[in-house]
Parts: C-alpha cells; structure tokens; sequence
C-alpha cells in the first residue's frame, strides 16, 4: 500500500513537472513573451518596487487612472523580485507557469475524492496538465484569472475535506485563501458566489427530497466562515477601492455594460448557445455518482454539479441583462469538466477491463493481464487527439504566436523610448503595444484599446480618442450616420461615411480620396492630393449643425471643400467650390470616384430629379443614397467594377460648384432584400429631415492632443504613416521596423 502510494506521488510530481516545463517551453518559445496584459501587470508590479507601496494611483495605464486592480498577484511577483532579483518579465512568466502546472494537484485530489479512486485522480491531473484552455489564458496573459482558478480549486477542495472531517484548520485556510482570492481576481466572486448559492438551493432540494447524506450546517459553517474572515482580512482595501467600484457599476461596468460596448460585447465576446449542450454530461456523471459515491447525490457530488453549472450558464447572461466578457466564464467551465472527464475515462476502462477479465474466449492470463493495459492506453490518447479540452504542442505553439504582440522592432523602439525621451511624455498607441509601453516602457500611455475589452468609462474615453487619433483627423457623429476626414495629408478617406451596425463596430458604405479627385484642363491635370493646403482647417460646432472646412490651392485652382453634419439629420452635405485663377483654364472638368462597400451591383439613377446613386450591402445591413443637388453631373461605373462610379462636373462660368447629400441608413429590419428599394424612394423625398434629438458629437486631433498633452504617437501601420510624417505638427523621431515614433511638435 505504501509502496503504491509513493509511485502515485512520484508520478503525480512527474505530471506537474511536465506541466511545468510544457508552459514554460511553451512561453519563452519566442524571442519576446506572448499578450499585452504582461505589460499591464508589470506597471502597477514597477510602482509597487518604486514606492515600496501599494499606490492609489497608475499613472502609465490608459493615461493614467486609480489603481483599483486586485493587488494579491502584483504584490506576489514585487516579493518575488525583491528577494531573488529575477527581471520583471521573467517573473511574471515563471509565476504563471507554475500556478497554471500546479492545477494538476487540485485536479487529482479533488478528482480521487469525487470518484473515490486515485486512480481517476491521476487522469485529472494528466488532462490538467494539457488542458487547451489553460494553455489559452497563459497565451493571452491571464496571470490573475490562472491564480483565482487555482485558489477556488484548492478551496473547493478543503470544503469537500471539511464536510468529512471539519477541522478548524480547513476554516483557517479557506480564510486565508478566500481572502487570496478577493486580493487576485474579483471577479472570480461573480462566479464563485454564484456556484455557492446553486449549491445551496440543490442541498435545500435535497433534504425536502430527504435523501441521505444532505448535510447543510456544515457547509454553510464552512463558507460563511471562510468568506467573512476573508473579507474582514482584507477589508481596508475594499474600502479603499469601494468608492471607484460603485462609481464604476453607476456606470454599467459591473452588469449592464455601458452604450459604447454592449453591443460590441455581444458581437465579439458571446459565446455560441451550443456550449449549452454539455449539460449532456451531467447524465453520465451522475450515473458514475452512483457507481463510486453509492448514491445519485450527495454533499460532494452536488458541488460538483454547481461548479458545472453555473460558468455553462454564465456564459449566456445577456438574457439577464448582464453584459461582460462572456468567453471569460468558459475558462471556469475547465475544470469541473476535467474532473467529470477523468471520471468518465475512468470507469470506461474499468469496464473494459472488466469485460476482458470475463470474456471466455481469452484464456491466456498474460493476454488478459496484458490486453487491459493497451486498452485502457489506446482509450485515454485516442480521447486526448479527438477532444478539443486537450492540446498538443505544436497548437500550443500556434496560440503563442497569434498573442504575440511584439517582436524585434517593437522591443528596440521600446528600449529607445525608455532611454530618449523624457518620463513625463504622454504616447498614443495601438492597443496591444500601448499596454507594453505603459508597464515596460514606464510611460504613459493612452492605448487604442478595443472597447469591448474595458469596463470603466474613463478608459472607453481614451481608447476611443487614441483609436480615431490613429486613424483620422476629424469625426463627426449625430447618432445616425458618422463621418471620418482623412486630412489633407493622407489620401484614403477623404471623407468616408459610416454607420454603427449591429456588430456595434462603425460600417462605411461610402468614400472619396484625394488622389482620385481630378482636375482636367487642356494643358493637363492635377488631383486634390497634388494640391497644398492653403490654410488650418477648421471645425466648428453649433447646436444644429458641424461644418467642416477646408481649402486647397495651386497657381491654376481654388477647391474649398465644406463637410456639413445636421443634428437629427440622415444625410450630410458635401461640396466642393472650384474656382480657376488664370483664364486659360476656364473650361476644365472635375471628376470624382466615388467607392461603396455593397456586395452587390450600384444603382444609377440617371432618370431621376436630382440624380442618385444608391448601394446596399447585405451582409452588413447598411444602405446608403449619394443625391446630387444644384447640378447634375456625368454619373459612370467605373471601369471594371460594379460598386465605384465616376462622377464628372464640366465647369461653367469658370467654376463648378459641386454639391451632393450622402447618407447611410441601417436596414436590418428588412424581411426581403427587395424592399430596399421602399427605402430609397422614402429618404429621397426628404433627405434633410430631422429624424431624431442625438446630440452632435465632433472631434478633431488637434484638440484631443492638447486635451491629453500628447507628445508622441507611435504608428505600426504603415499605411498610416504619411498622416503623420506629412503633417507639419509631427517629425519623425525613430524608425526601426514597422514601428515609427512621431514627436508632437506643436
């Protein structure tokens, strides 16, 4: 017997070394560690070690705001670094390997108590080990969710250990290990709680059912105890943090999500109804309950059952009105389903074995002591290759690299902005890099972040400000159509019209460039793009209407071009005021390409008084008009295409005075492709009617860089890169790579 049990530990160690090293091969497999939330982590673990104190404020994170992050992780690797003086990053990393490989513990004791078998046990800590969500959140930097999951299993553990023999030292250790979790990861508690009040009801079940063993004192002694000791022990920095987190959850951070991303959270965070299905897995669990427990259910078993439960569900809160990272909740789903797993495995080799001991056609004893063992074997890795809980390295590799954020190039500009400029600069960047600029690069930092991955106002705020900061130079939005001007300096939207879909992401139908915009005279021809601009353009606001304007200029041409956005209004008018300066260009043309999005053939309306173009776009539900006013010009297709046309305007008196209505409408209430049309007829009768009160939102980048005292911007897309290095308020001041770092100089 003792014999027995020392090859199980040894093997039980075995397995968490593997998982150990499998992580950790795994992680530094690449130059430079996968995620972006690594940067995060090591800025509040660099104020720790600067102030020797847990600060109220971050001020590298999404241009600086409270540090209401759960401490327990960050204060675990400032301990860790203080005492052996390993770097930042390798520390976060050797901790996350080890707290995602010490799972397999949990998973064998927890497992060998449920099935009463040591043996099921070490299935669980084997699938533990090669779990393919655990590999997941390590990819992505989900150091604090990896910890939380771990101290929830180990306090499982000691309940189910409590409810057999109730010690006073297990209520000390769940104190001690609630209150870990509270200082980790809170949001474990929306789980946790949630998994504890299920098991409660199910016991309360079960004793009106009077079956046996439904004991109920004992565990809620256990987690009453546990929790309120928890609480109490870290009780000053929930009063701490209280204030911000009430503010928060006014503002739907906790459960109603906030107007900005709900929809984006729904689109890109839900998760498919079909993981409903595993529920079906309940049925053989409970029937292996019966077999290994000798009852259906009972105190343990019914925990297990919660533990399942709940994160499946979970997973589909928006039918309560909860909105959050749903896919966060499926990591939770991972264990319980190991253990149900490993019991299953279990018992299907048992059987087996079983049926091959009694099977009278094998006479051999060798073959029968034999054939068991391949079996069993052939079982267990022919689950592990069909199951998608399990993964293999060379998938795990592959994970890596798709959360992978930086590479050589990223790393040498990050080490040159630590060393060449000053610490009080403020950068804009993308998301994924700005936060590795923010923890590593010690600078703050306001990150292009995609929205349905924050829950607090402020930091929707910024991110929204850095993404258009990234992308254009002015916005205008009246809550139905919302427009994006390139500028002068970067011929790709000049402007473009868009309209939030369903996805909650903005969908452009239509828009122009600069360099396709031409002037054709008899001596030759010029485009937009060609010209300088003459002088600042402006951006004014009143309480109707947002006008855009810009001038551009020649020794030949005077093109002022006038955006104009009304409040409540579907359409926006656009025009273009063209004027020659020498007599020998008084006839000339001027001629547009006009590009549309729609999966499907424009429409020209040359019949029509005022002419129009119409395009629809199924896929994304979006339907638009371009109505020309004052003049009617040459409307085309454009050569090759079926969804840009050529607009031409012959000048007269001299001049052209281009003028047109763009609008783009949402038509995801349509029962047949067909009725679109129904809608073109509609808003062509009255293109300029006010529609709704939304207030007029503009935005323009010069404001938002004094706004936040932008100093530097760093582009890693290189098709943006002439916004900034043409634009006289920024120079250049490192390039390496796809990585360029623009200085503010005004």
């Amino acid at each position: 017997m003792v014999a027995t049990r020392h090859k199980r530990t040894v093997l039980l160690l075995t397995i968490f070394c593997f998982a150990f090293l499998f992580r950790a091969a795994v992680l530094f497999h690449n130059e430079y560690p996968p995620s972006s939330d690594i940067g995060f982590h090591g800025s509040i673990i660099s104020l720790i070690l600067d102030q020797g104190e847990l600060p109220s404020w971050n001020p590298y994170h999404m241009g600086g705001e409270p540090l209401a992050t759960p401490p327990g992780f960050h204060f675990f690797i400032s301990t860790l670094i203080l005492l052996t003086g390993i770097p930042l990053l390798f520390a976060q990393l050797i901790t996350a390997a080890f707290f995602s490989a010490f799972i397999v513990f949990p998973a064998y004791l927890i497992s060998g108590r449920i099935w009463r078998n040591p043996n099921a046990g070490l299935i669980a800590a084997f699938f533990a080990a090669i779990s393919a969500l655990s590999l997941e959140m390590i990819s992505w930097g989900g150091y604090t969710n990896i910890v939380s999951l771990a101290l929830t299993a180990v306090i499982f553990y000691l309940f189910l250990r409590d409810i057999d023999k109730p010690k006073h030292l297990h209520l000390l250790m769940g104190t001690l290990l609630f209150g870990s979790l509270v200082l980790t990861h809170t949001f474990t508690l929306f789980i946790f709680l949630p998994i504890a009040a299920l098991y409660f009801v199910l016991l309360l079940i079960g004793k009106w059912q009077r079956l046996r063993e439904m004991k109920i004192l004992t565990p809620i002694r256990f987690f009453a105890i546990s929790a309120a000791l928890g609480i109490l022990a870290v009780l000053p920095w929930i009063l701490r943090v209280a204030s911000f987190y009430m503010g928060a959850s006014a503002d739907g951070a906790l459960w109603g999500g906030m107007e900005d991303n709900r929809n984006l959270m729904l689109a890109n965070r839900s998760v498919e109804p079909i993981i409903l299905t595993l529920f079906i897995a309940l049925i053989p669990a409970v029937l292996m309950f019966k077999a290994s427990r000798k009852r259906y259910f009972d105190t343990g078993s019914l925990l297990l059952v919660a533990w399942f439960i709940v994160p499946i569900v979970l997973t589909q809160a928006y039918i309560f009105g909860i909105f959050t990272d749903y896919s966060r909740f499926m990591y939770f789903i991972d264990f319980p389903g190991i253990i149900i797993i490993s019991g299953g495995l279990f018992y299907l080799c048992r059987y087996t074995s079983v049926a091959i001991n009694v099977y009278p056609r094998i006479k051999w004893s060798r073959i029968k002591k034999i054939l068991p063992v391949i079996v069993s074997t052939v079982i267990l890795f022919g689950f592990i290759i069909a199951s998608l809980w399990s993964i293999f390295p060379h998938e795990a590799i592959k994970r890596v690299n798709f959360y992978s954020t930086i590479q050589r190039p990223e790393a040498t500009a990050l080490e040159w902005i630590k060393d060449r400029t000053p610490e009080d600069s403020v950068f804009v960047a993308d998301h994924l890099y700005g936060w590795w600029l923010s923890g590593i690069g010690e600078r703050t930092t306001l990150s292009a972040a995609s929205l349905e991955f924050l829950i607090y106002s402020h930091e929707v705020e910024v991110a929204k400000s850095a993404q258009l900061l990234l992308d254009t130079n002015y916005y205008i939005d009246n809550g139905l159509i919302q427009i994006r001007e390139d500028g002068p300096h970067l011929s790709r939207h000049n402007p473009k019209f868009s309209i939030e879909t369903w996805s909650g992401e903005p969908y452009a139908l239509f828009y122009f460039q600069n360099n396709e915009i031409t002037l054709e005279y008899e001596q030759g021809n010029i485009t937009l793009s060609e010209m300088e601009i003459s002088e600042t353009p402006t951006l004014l606001k009143d309480q109707n209407s947002a006008v855009l304007t810009m001038t551009f200029e020649n020794d030949l041409f005077t093109v002022k071009k006038t955006l104009t956005v009304y409040q409540g209004v579907r359409f926006a008018e656009l025009s273009y005021e063209i004027e020659t300066k020498n007599a020998q260009t008084n006839a000339f043309d001027a001629k547009f390409t006009l590009h549309t999005t729609a999966d499907r053939n424009i429409t020209i309306e040359y019949t029509s008084t005022p002419r129009r173009i119409e395009a629809y776009n199924s896929f994304y539900e979006a339907a638009g008009q371009v109505i020309f006013t004052e003049t009617d010009p040459l409307i085309a297709l454009k050569q090759n295409t079926t969804n840009c046309a050529e607009i031409t305007y012959t000048s007269q008196n001299s001049s052209i005075n281009a003028r047109m209505l763009v609008g783009v409408v949402d038509v995801d209430d349509l029962s047949y492709p067909y009725e679109v049309e129904m809608v073109y007829s509609e808003l062509a009768r009255s293109p300029l009617e006010t529609v709704t009160s939304d207030p007029l939102i503009t935005w323009n980048y010069i404001e938002m860089m004094k706004e936040y005292d932008v100093s530097y911007v760093v582009c890693r897309d290189q098709n943006v890169y002439p916004k900034f290095s043409e634009d006289p308020k920024f120079r250049m001041v490192f390039k390496g790579g796809n990585v360029a770092v623009f200085q503010v100089t005004t």
